[in-house]
């Protein structure tokens, strides 16, 4: 009888201070039953959204579903720490609701990151198709502002939830921010110009650019916060810091609304009487070409007597900006004004060079 009460007893014991293990058991399966149905749910309500074109509605659902999964198992585990070392060593090595909220804090950061780049992701895919969509290059620096919200913001909470100061923190951060400020005047620099290379856009990714002072010239492949990467016509990547715009003469050519046409050719002073007619002629030519813009009148004109023909000039803006299609109509036109001289039975005559036959190579 005695017996039996002992081993009733021990168990109750045994039962009593080995039940935390039981409580172990209940949170993993109640964390793994909720990640389950939560994840289902969300790929369900996601591929729901994808289909009536609710895009905002997809992207967050999408961005929540892997932070708040982990949050959930960082949860557990930490839940699961505390309370091994609470039953097992009788004390714990960190605070479990500062450890969670900071979790918290991080997983809210993380979910808004994702979120904000799912959404800039679309937009940058669909923009030509979207009426008043902004351009990649502002589209770009909303996603990186964004990003230093972001985690500027989550650094604060953070820094509330463990017990500093922010305060203080900030009136320490103006007497060493002054003396990081001098330590590192080119990088605020180049930071601060690339930011009013977003803001005022002397040029974007994909432009043709051109700094005569510094004899670069190429097409801009990345505007980063410090240095901005140009490749030129040589392929050759060339890294620009941010802070040289505000003190160099930028050339934007691609964005140039014209090519100009000008060329000169010297007639034989034999000519001289179909010159006028020659003239008409090339004025017709520029007249009715279909590249070259009528408002920005085109001319031909004879300037000269020069020292081997009759000097004339002429001069069009072209509307295809490209280097293609400039090239393509510069040599369309060329042949058309060879075409036009031949027609009159005159020649076209080049400076003359004095050559010995006796002269050694």
């Amino acid at each position: 009888m005695i017996s039996n009460t002992y081993n009733h007893l021990g168990f109750f014991l045994f039962q009593e201070r080995y039940q935390w293990i039981d409580e172990v058991f209940i949170v993993l399966l109640s964390a793994f039953v909720f990640n389950l149905l939560v994840t289902k749910g969300l790929k369900q309500l996601h591929l729901h959204f994808q289909k009536v074109q609710k895009i905002w509605q997809a992207a967050l659902v999408e961005a929540l579903r892997r932070p708040m999964s982990l949050y959930v198992a960082f949860s557990v585990l930490c839940y699961m720490t505390h309370l091994v070392f609470l039953k097992v060593f009788e004390f714990s090595f960190f605070d479990l609701r500062t450890t969670l909220s900071i979790g918290l804090a991080i997983s809210i950061a993380w979910f808004l990151l994702l979120w904000k780049r799912a959404l800039i992701l679309y937009f940058s895919l669909h923009k030509t198709q979207m009426k008043g969509a902004l351009e990649a290059s502002k589209i770009d620096v909303i996603n990186k502002l964004g990003t230093l919200f972001i985690i500027f913001l989550t650094l604060l909470f953070i820094l509330e939830l463990t017990g500093r100061n922010i305060n203080t923190l900030i009136a320490f951060g103006g007497v060493g921010g002054l003396a990081i400020a001098f330590a590192s005047q080119e990088m605020i620099s180049n930071f601060f110009g690339g930011l009013m290379i977003y803001i005022t856009q002397p040029f974007t990714v994909g432009d043709w650019i051109n700094l005569p002072e510094r004899k670069v010239e190429g097409h801009v492949e990345e505007i980063g916060w410090y240095v901005t990467r140009v490749r030129n016509f040589e392929k050759r990547p060339i890294y620009i810091p941010n802070s040289m715009f505000s003190k160099l003469v930028v050339m934007t050519p691609s964005r140039m609304s014209h090519r100009k046409f000008e060329e000169t050719l010297h007639i034989r002073y034999e000519d001289m009487k179909v010159a006028k007619d020659i003239i008409n002629d090339l004025r017709d030519l520029l007249k009715n070409h279909l590249d070259v813009d009528q408002i920005l009148k085109p001319a031909v004109n004879l300037v000269g007597f020069g020292d081997f023909g009759l000097k004339i000039d002429l001069s069009a803006y072209l509307t295809d900006t490209s280097g293609e299609g400039f090239a393509e109509t510069r040599e369309d036109l060329l042949f058309k004004i060879y075409g036009v001289i031949q027609q009159h039975e005159a020649e076209i005559v080049l400076p003359l060079r004095a050559y010995s036959p006796c002269q050694n190579p």
